[in-house]
């Protein structure tokens, strides 16, 4: 029996055609069932998510974790070699190809070739109309309760309260103070406890590790070898939740893209860690170092030593929004 007499293969695409709306319509308890049904017949798991992808609707924004998220539940479930219910063995589907990071990539910088920084920061939700020197500022004030504690600092200092481990409100303070481009290169996106945890060595203790996180708000992304001009087609294009855009006054953007319902490191581990760069980001070329919940980003206002060039904010959204949409 030929693989396109596959009766899995009708159910699929009707559910497909018929698949709720989002926004109270049924959506998300749909996508597994639409998901289980498209890997039981034989689509791959990136197909299936492009089919999900391009049908879902609604008033209600499905982000891309969410389809990914079905998906993956049902390649699990199904795996391959595993009957499709009822059906004879030779039916089942076939082995699942890897996943095409790379062709996935040229797809996406394709679909954005031709943006500058100016488009970008144009697509904005708030609007960037301040002088530079106030970004860093501004950045706090837009994604940050006062009482959140946050490092900003040098990568390779040692911290201490009051110094590098502030409140948001006397950080916001701080910068309206300081000399243009203080040395203020770096932050930690997500809010500390404010107390010490042990080092990722366990060997000693620190204020600002991964165990010292308090709250798993975003997530670092950025790129080590793509081009420039690749990058700004990737984060105009790319369906993430991106909250800010940083110039990194060097070679890169620096993307902090929106987490949500993760409320401990376990959570974080199998959602972000795994999910979302070990199966997805990491095959587009994205720095696999970004992963942890205390990783570094460049923070805007701030004027590079080496280079003389400020790291400058492009893009600020605080719910989360994808740029080119």
């Amino acid at each position: 029996m030929a693989l396109l007499e596959n009766p899995l293969l009708d159910r699929y695409r009707t559910k497909l055609a018929t698949l709720p709306a989002s926004g109270g319509g049924g959506c998300h308890p749909a996508l597994l069932g639409v998901a289980s049904l498209g890997v039981m017949a034989g689509v791959s798991p990136e197909g299936v998510f492009r089919d999900l992808r391009e049908q879902v609707h609604g008033t209600r924004r499905v982000p891309d974790r969410e389809i990914l998220d079905a998906v993956d539940k049902a390649a699990r479930e199904h795996p391959p070699g595993m009957s499709a219910g009822n059906l004879p063995a030779r039916m089942t589907r076939p082995p699942v190809p890897a996943f095409d990071g790379a062709g996935a990539l040229r797809r996406i910088v394709a679909e954005g070739r031709g943006v500058s920084e100016e488009d970008i920061s144009a697509r904005s939700p708030v609007a960037i109309d301040w002088d530079p020197r106030e970004d860093a500022a501004r950045v706090i004030e837009a994604l940050y309760r006062p009482d959140d504690v946050l490092f900003v600092g040098l990568r390779d200092c040692r911290p201490a309260h009051g110094r590098d481990i502030r409140n948001a409100a006397e950080w916001i303070n701080a910068f309206h103070h300081a000399p243009p481009g203080a040395d203020a290169p770096h932050i930690i996106p997500n809010p500390l406890t404010g107390q010490p945890g042990p080092t990722a060595s366990g060997d000693g203790e620190t204020l600002r590790g991964d165990a010292c996180i308090s709250q798993y708000r975003f997530a670092v992304v950025e790129f080590d070898a793509l081009p420039r001009e690749d990058q700004i087609a990737f984060w105009w294009a790319v369906r993430l939740p991106v909250v800010v855009l940083v110039d990194s006054g060097g070679k890169s953007i620096h993307g902090w893209v929106r987490v949500r319902d993760v409320t401990c490191a376990a959570e974080w581990g199998r959602s972000i860690e795994q999910h979302l760069f070990r199966d997805l980001l990491q095959p587009l070329g994205v720095d696999p170092a970004c992963k942890n919940e205390s990783r570094l980003s460049r923070l805007p206002g701030h004027q590079r030593r080496e280079t003389g060039r400020w790291q400058r904010l492009l893009y600020l959204a605080p719910e989360g929004k994808a740029v080119g949409t």
